[in-house]
């Protein structure tokens, strides 16, 4: 994708962390009960048996150290260069001072028992001081420890491996000690199942913020565990094409927000203006290739300028009934698309369509509009549940040229209410939209909403109400029940470590998506989350066009309900991604991408 300057860039796709905007600032509200998700779900929970098709997750493993475990070293380990004996330096003398500024791992955090080894991060006042990292966990037989003079340090894979196999649902703290100064400490914990699926992503060069290059921007992607990305799609490598502003076909610019479709072979994405939408493969020998399901009627229907962010559900993903959510800018098919047009209506794009005739789609054919009663305002940023019965989505007027502007957003719920036509296409008519209770505060606005795996929750962005609502630091996530409560749960993973001199809000948390599955459905249910964050600290950079662009990274983090109670944990930044590359928009589902190397 191009990054086009922030006024025109828009992207239809969520805070993308650019350009600096002057967002109105001020405390967010307090945190939301946390009660409020698992009271509304229940003991039970809602979709305790997942989805058909999620497989579900792996449950826990019976550990094979019944006893005292030796995942760790009795010997410490000693980094290239230093002398043997550098762990005596350390004897007789107690830790004097403030730590380092431990920020990795952040405290209270949840790890998948398959994910990257943990990294340790510090700052230090003076770099290149000899420095002592131990881990302790009550099982292992011995701490393991580790000298160096850098301020990171890794986990080695083997003893990790181990590690996650044999100490989980326990604390394992992580203490850093400077020679001649303080320590710090922080703690994690292993979870006992696995984040399955892939991540992928959208990676861009932050300083080519107005100038459109093919090469400024890429998909890359990485399964958990992975110690690399790769990258997934490139815009040179799309063969689809899009309509421009003058409606005739051109080749893609842009690759801007995208999503799944539902078998993990492809993706949908949006170009850069005016908003149409295309469609490329990301799996091994279908690179860029269309989707062979996606007939050339629903590449014509797709391709219809003012598109926004859009939605697929595993349950409209079959033969006949291949369909995508979507707001719609038009007035009428072929209609002028406006860059501003608030009062956006929600549609289902058929991709199976019939052939279009004279370029233009037929409504109630190619295309169709949801009702909406009860809802006056327009429609943005919808998700769609994975049993297919319900659209969740922004009701505002702030829909700006694919984006959202400044104005009210609280999010609404709309049956989709599927019926068949009379060649038997699937087709959706909408119905009464409401607010969603926790999700619709008049003193926040609400947005980019994401049903959970099994559709219990909605997990969203929330921003005080008259800020602006692309890439606002002031930018924090919540999770509701997708029934609604009283109040939303705030994600502990807003807050970075407070040694760090950043808080939430003020950091642009944002576009929250879920693992495709959850865990079994008895015992506690494991939900993983992905998100981006301006945290990391890379500088700001200027980019091409002088505007300051902030670089934002990736997180993941844990949402665990058990029975009654919903317990949140603290990020974890994956440091496999590259720092240089602002990385935003990613997806997380069951895609089909190539191996990492």
């Amino acid at each position: 994708m191009s990054l086009a300057a922030a006024s025109a860039l828009a992207l239809a796709c969520a805070n993308v962390g650019g350009a600096s905007t002057g967002a109105a600032s001020g405390a967010s509200g307090a945190n939301g009960g946390a009660g409020g998700v698992a009271a509304a779900i229940g003991a039970g929970g809602a979709g305790d048996e997942g989805v058909a098709g999620t497989g579900g997750v792996a449950g826990a493993i019976a550990p094979p150290c019944p006893g005292a475990c030796a995942d760790f070293p009795k010997d410490p380990l000693i980094d290239m260069g230093l002398a043997p004996d550098v762990a005596g330096k350390f004897d007789g003398f107690a830790p004097i001072g403030p730590g380092p500024c431990l920020t990795e791992p952040e405290d209270g955090a949840l790890y998948p028992n398959n994910w990257l080894r943990p990294r340790v991060k510090w700052t230090i006042a003076s770099p290149g001081t000899l420095t002592e990292v131990r881990f302790h966990a009550d099982k292992e037989m011995y701490d393991l420890v580790a000298y160096t003079t850098s301020t990171t340090w890794t986990m080695p894979r083997a003893i990790w491996q181990t590690l996650a196999a044999n100490v989980r649902d326990a604390p394992i703290t992580v203490t850093v000690r400077a020679l001649g100064g303080g320590a710090s400490t922080a703690a994690f914990t292993i979870a006992p199942v696995p984040a399955p699926g892939s991540i992928v992503y959208w990676a861009a060069n932050p300083a080519d913020h107005g100038m459109p290059k093919a090469t400024s921007s890429s998909l890359q992607g990485f399964a958990p565990g992975d110690e690399a990305t790769v990258q997934t799609l490139g815009v040179p490598d799309v063969q689809m094409q899009t309509r421009g502003a003058n409606n005739g076909l051109r080749n893609v610019t842009c690759i801007g927000c995208h999503a799944a479709t539902p078998d993990g072979q492809s993706v949908a994405f949006l170009d850069d203006f005016p908003w149409s939408m295309a469609m490329a493969g990301v799996s091994p020998g279908r690179t860029g290739l269309p989707p062979p399901t996606l007939t050339p009627g629903g590449a014509d229907t797709i391709r219809q300028p003012g598109m926004g962010i859009f939605s697929f559900s595993r349950a409209h993903w079959s033969p006949g009934d291949r369909i995508v959510v979507s707001p719609y800018y038009l007035d009428m098919p072929c209609g002028q698309y406006k860059r501003a047009k608030p009062d956006v209506r929600l549609a289902w794009l058929d991709l199976e369509a019939p052939p279009v005739d004279n370029g233009c789609p037929v409504e109630g054919t190619h295309f169709g509009i949801l009702a909406r009663t009860g809802d006056a305002r327009g429609a943005a940023n919808p998700t769609w549940s994975h049993d297919g019965s319900t659209v969740v989505y922004s009701s505002t007027m702030a829909g700006q040229d694919g984006r959202l502007g400044v104005g009210a957003s609280d999010l609404y719920s709309v049956p989709y209410n599927a019926t068949k036509n009379a060649m038997g296409k699937s087709r959706g008519l909408g119905g009464i939209a409401a607010p969603l209770a926790g999700a619709s505060d008049p003193d926040f606005d609400e947005y980019y909403p994401a049903f959970s795996p099994d559709d219990a929750l909605v997990v969203f962005d929330r921003v005080p109400t008259g800020s602006p609502m692309y890439a606002n630091p002031m930018a924090e996530l919540y999770v509701v029940p997708a029934a609604g409560a009283a109040a939303a749960t705030r994600l502990a993973a807003n807050d970075p470590p407070a040694c760090s001199g950043m808080a939430s809000p003020g950091v642009n948390n944002h576009w929250a998506k879920w693992a495709p599955t959850m865990s079994p459905a008895t015992g506690p249910k494991y939900y993983w989350l992905v998100f981006s964050s301006n945290r990391y600290g890379t500088p700001p950079v200027l980019a091409d066009d002088k505007s300051v662009v902030q670089v934002s990274q990736l997180y993941a983090t844990a949402v665990v309900v058990d029975g009654a109670s919903v317990k949140t944990y603290a990020a974890i930044y994956l440091w496999n991604q590259s720092p240089a590359t602002l990385n935003t928009t990613p997806a997380w589902d069951p895609f089909k991408i190539p191996l990492v190397q």
